[in-house]
C-alpha cells in the first residue's frame, strides 16, 4: 500500500519550472515528465528533501544532447540556489520504459554530487522507481504514467526494495561521509517498514517504526534524523556512532532477507 499526498508549494512549482526547462531543451524528443519521490508519496521537507523527476524521451536516453541538458542543470541551480545538490533526476527512453525488464539501454542521471551523466546499470535495477512513477507520479508533461510504465506488482516492489537494503548493506562498510552513512540508515529504516508491514512509507515514519520496534537503535536514529536534517553537518562524526550505524544497517538488512 502506498499513501499519497497532493504535490504543491515550492516543491511543485519548482518541479514545473525545472520541466519546462527540460522541454525547452528536448523539443520533440522529450515524452513525459513525471514528478515523483516525497513530494508526492509524503514526508517532503522543504529544508532538505531531493526534488525527483522522472523523464522520458522518445528516443534512447544516451542520443540526447546532454551537454544542452548540463547546461541547463547548471542554469537552473543558479537561479534557484535552495534546490543545489538537491535535483534527482532519470532520463529513460520510452522504449527502454516499456521493456525495461530486459532492456540493456542505457539511462542518464543527475543526483545529488554527481552532474548528469549515463549509466551502465540495467534499466531493470531501477523498478522501485518506475513503480513509485506508475502507481502515484504527477504528470507535468505527457500522459498519465499509468500509460507509459508497464505494469509491476507489489511483491515485485518489495523484493527490490530488500534486494536494495542487502546492497547497502554491502557497501556500508566503505568509506561514507557523516552525510551519506546518515541517508542510508534511514533508507534502510524505511526499506525494513515497508518490507515487514507491506506498507511504503517516508523515511521518517521509518525511522519512527524501527525506534519503537527496536528502543535500543531510537537515539541512533535521532541521531541520523539530526544529520540529515543538517545535510551533514551535525552528527554521524565520530567512529563509535558511524560503527553504531553499520551495525544497525546490518541488523535490519538481515532482518528484511529473512522475511
Amino acid at each position: 500500500m502506498i499513501r499519497t499526498t497532493a504535490a504543491r508549494g515550492a516543491e511543485r512549482a519548482v518541479a514545473e519550472i525545472l520541466a519546462r526547462s527540460i522541454q525547452d531543451v528536448l523539443g520533440d524528443n522529450l515524452f513525459a515528465v513525471y514528478l515523483a519521490g516525497s513530494a508526492v508519496t509524503g514526508g517532503f521537507d522543504p529544508d532538505v528533501s531531493d526534488l525527483e523527476l522522472v523523464v522520458v524521451t522518445a528516443g534512447p536516453a544516451a542520443e540526447m544532447d546532454l551537454a544542452g541538458l548540463e547546461l541547463m542543470h547548471r542554469h537552473f541551480v543558479r537561479d534557484h540556489p535552495a534546490w543545489s545538490d538537491r535535483i534527482e533526476a532519470v532520463y529513460v527512453g520510452r522504449s527502454t520504459l516499456e521493456s525495461f525488464h530486459t532492456s540493456t539501454d542505457r539511462l542518464a542521471v543527475i543526483s545529488p554530487g554527481e552532474p548528469l551523466h549515463l549509466r551502465d546499470d540495467a534499466a531493470a535495477l531501477w523498478l522501485q522507481n518506475w513503480y513509485l512513477t506508475r502507481e502515484v507520479g504527477v504528470s507535468l508533461v505527457g500522459p498519465p504514467a499509468s500509460d507509459v510504465v508497464p505494469p509491476i506488482s507489489w511483491r515485485e516492489f518489495v523484493g527490490a526494495i530488500a534486494a536494495y537494503a542487502h546492497e547497502l548493506a554491502n557497501r556500508i562498510d566503505g568509506d561514507l561521509s557523516p552525510g551519506a552513512l546518515a541517508y542510508e540508515v534511514l533508507t534502510v529504516c524505511r526499506a525494513a517498514m515497508t518490507v515487514l508491514t507491506d506498507r511504503h512509507v517516508s523515511k521518517r515514519d521509518g525511522a519512527a517504526w524501527v525506534s519503537a520496534r527496536w528502543p535500543e537503535s531510537a537515539e541512533l536514529i535521532s541521531a541520523a534524523l539530526r544529520c540529515r536534517h543538517s545535510r551533514g553537518a551535525v552528527g554521524f562524526g565520530d567512529a563509535s556512532t558511524q560503527s553504531a550505524a553499520r551495525e544497525l544497517v546490518h541488523r535490519l538488512a538481515a532482518e528484511i532477507c529473512a522475511t
